[in-house]
């Protein structure tokens, strides 16, 4: 099994998984599915975890 993220709009049933989601949900789904609005999980992920983090303030930040 693997990890999916729906990334459609509104709620969707996947009558093979009997399963109902909604935008933003993850869900276990055989390796090899596949289907339109649906993303791996581990993709997601990894595209939040490559957002930049703002720097932490110096002295020239800080008005001293």
């Amino acid at each position: 099994m693997a990890s999916y993220t729906y990334t459609g709009d509104g709620d969707r049933e996947f009558p093979t998984l009997v399963l109902t989601v909604k935008p933003g949900d993850t869900f276990e789904a055989p390796a090899d599915f596949t289907a339109a609005d649906v993303t791996p999980a581990t993709a997601i992920k990894k595209a939040a975890a490559a957002a930049p983090t703002p720097a932490a303030p110096s002295a020239t930040t800080q008005g001293a």
